[in-house]
């Protein structure tokens, strides 16, 4: 109690004993010496633990130790008595700043390479202190100056970029063949969807690089005939008689196109000349052009030939009867009409003619 309330005491006392009819209690002063002497010591250890993170957490994004750049551990130096009894664990442990200390300065040491131990939540003044001497470490080294470390990042390649690395580029020369079968078929599939003039345009470029096609020439040229150019679809068919002089598909093609434009002469004139291998159509229409035109020379060359190709056929041997009929020669053809009567491949009405005709020429005949 201090000095100050045992006076009051007493006085109170005195009064007491003279009878006063009011009496004073004592007054409950709380201690005043131990109360400012605990604020003060708090105060110290407060402003004390502050100032020390602040430092750690300004010197943190300026200065790296070589040790920490590395990897490697440091060495932490022994703190003395006054450095500790400087700090309070206590206050440190009640800092609103701890938390985030202690991140900024566990962060100078997170690397992927090395592991550092788990801060235990248990142990705060463990924490505090571990903390401090990090704090001491980097404000030891504020001279030392460091080259900037790279981070080399590994961004993997997508799909499309490996493509493009491992594509090469590879030119193929395509043969004129090749080319024209290309053509060949794109025209194939315009005539599909009734596009004749791509398939006309497609069958010109396969005879550029394929001139020998007989197939493709007779096509282009039924197509330019289609569309009523005649004399465009004549000299396609001729520049192919020229390159193959025995061709006989595009001379039958050619006769054929004269015959429709009412030109038999002309197209006799195709025909007149006898490839090697010319086919029985070659021979019969050459053979009726001949005989139309009352040219017995060359009807008589085509029917003789056709007889020899097929001998059962009745319509060469009535073809060749009616030859000898015009040249004169009756009983030649007296005979031949026989020998046609006999053969199959005669319609109704051919039987009817030959049959007349041989009763004719057996009247003549018999008048001789």
């Amino acid at each position: 109690m201090s000095a100050t309330n045992k006076a009051l005491l007493n006085i109170t006392k005195k009064d007491t004993g003279a009878g006063s009819k009011k009496s004073i209690s004592p007054a409950n002063v709380p201690n005043i010496e131990s109360k400012f002497k605990a604020s003060f010591f708090f105060a110290i250890g407060v402003v004390s633990s502050l100032s020390l993170i602040g430092w750690a957490t300004l010197n943190n994004s300026i200065e790296v130790t070589p040790a920490l750049a590395t990897g490697e551990e440091l060495p932490l130096p022994a703190l003395s008595k006054v450095d500790m009894a400087s700090v309070s664990p206590l206050s440190l442990a009640n800092s609103p700043t701890q938390k985030s200390a202690i991140k900024e300065v566990s962060a100078i040491y997170s690397d992927k390479n090395d592991k550092l131990p788990m801060v235990s939540k248990s142990r705060p003044e463990q924490e505090a202190v571990k903390t401090i001497k990090s704090s001491m470490v980097i404000a030891e080294n504020t001279n030392v100056d460091l080259p900037a470390t790279k981070q080399s990042s590994v961004i993997p390649k997508t799909p499309r970029e490996e493509a493009s690395q491992e594509f090469q580029v590879e030119e193929v020369e395509l043969l004129p063949s090749d080319l024209a079968q290309k053509s060949r078929d794109a025209a194939q599939k315009a005539l599909d969807r009734s596009d004749f003039k791509e398939a006309t345009k497609e069958y010109y470029t396969v005879l550029k690089y394929q001139s020998s096609d007989e197939e493709s020439r007779k096509k282009l040229a039924a197509l330019l005939y289609g569309k009523r150019d005649v004399t465009e679809a004549a000299a396609i068919l001729q520049q192919g008689i020229k390159l193959d002089h025995d061709s006989v598909n595009l001379r039958l093609a050619l006769a054929s196109l004269l015959q429709k434009e009412e030109q038999p002469e002309a197209a006799l004139s195709v025909l007149e000349y006898i490839p090697l291998d010319a086919s029985v159509d070659y021979l019969a229409t050459r053979g009726g052009l001949a005989q139309k035109l009352k040219l017995m020379d060359l009807a008589n060359e085509s029917y003789q030939m056709l007889v020899k190709k097929e001998p059962d056929n009745g319509r060469w041997w009535l073809g060749l009867a009616i030859v000898y009929e015009r040249e004169a020669k009756t009983e030649q053809a007296y005979e031949i009409y026989q020998t046609a009567l006999i053969k199959p491949g005669l319609s109704r009405s051919s039987l009817v003619f030959v049959r007349d005709r041989i009763k004719l020429l057996a009247t003549m005949k018999g008048n001789e």
